[in-house]
């Protein structure tokens, strides 16, 4: 195994499971030893892609992945084209929405806009989604075959809730489901008291670009909410879509 190869075992632990890792668990979950996953650590600290607060502690990632963000923000065209339509989604339904790309395998935040509220939820550009507990990874994994789905977690399913789903079998039946709607909802699956919901963005009706989702506090984002904004994200994925695609938005849905 090459050094790369070392490296990105140890970054996608950090998106396949916690938040901040000690060296023991780096070493147990990716098969490096110690000696090796220390060194790896040390360098990788050096560059800016681990951070270590206290000595001796636990890892977490770096800042240097917001400089990346910032960069793929520049020069992906979906950001710009959908800047204006997340905007006023989010002017409608007055909570967090936020657009993630996505590569096939993971999915970065890349643009959110806040409400005012002092109850809100904050979506970090920057951040990757995690797949299976998220309104936005489950839009993404249900445009995918469920041999590949199934290929991607190389791990348990982490809970995060109690509503998380846990079971390979389950969420590949939950996504059935988000397959035939054209929506996902998180029902607080990745944190307690948060809702969510996403609708992928295509590229010419086909190649899956990314995803934009609503989040909420529950108590504002309640079922029957989540029901009436189902429609709303829906069709402001289908207007970034049409845009990005290069077709005219107002022909398109001037009927209203």
């Amino acid at each position: 195994m090459s050094v790369l190869d070392k490296i990105n075992d140890i970054l996608n632990l950090f998106l396949d499971l916690e938040s901040e890792l000690s060296l023991d668990e780096i070493s147990a979950r990716t098969g490096l030893n110690k000696t090796t996953a220390r060194r790896l650590a040390i360098s990788m600290i050096k560059s800016g892609w681990l951070r270590q607060p206290q000595p001796r502690k636990k890892y977490s990632l770096g800042m240097r992945f917001l400089d990346y963000a910032q960069a793929l923000k520049r020069e992906t065209p979906i950001v710009a084209i959908a800047q204006p339509f997340l905007a006023d989604l989010g002017r409608v339904i007055d909570e967090t929405v936020s657009l993630a790309v996505w590569d096939g395998k993971t999915a970065a935040i890349c643009l959110s806009i806040h409400p005012n509220h002092p109850l809100r939820v904050t979506s970090y550009e920057g951040t990757m989604s995690m797949l299976h507990q998220s309104s936005l990874g489950k839009a993404l994994l249900a445009e995918l075959p469920d041999t590949e789905i199934a290929s991607l977690f190389r791990h348990p399913l982490r809970r995060f809730t109690p509503n998380t789903i846990t079971d390979l079998d389950a969420l590949l039946t939950h996504l059935r489901v988000v397959r035939k709607e054209g929506v996902a909802i998180d029902d607080e699956e990745g944190y307690d008291g948060v809702r969510g919901i996403a609708a992928t963005i295509k590229s010419n009706g086909k190649v899956v670009m990314g995803a934009i989702t609503v989040l909420g506090p529950s108590t504002r984002v309640t079922r029957e909410k989540t029901a009436e904004y189902i429609p709303i994200v829906k069709e402001c994925a289908a207007r970034i879509s049409a845009a990005l695609s290069g077709r005219n938005e107002r022909e398109r849905y001037g009927s209203g």
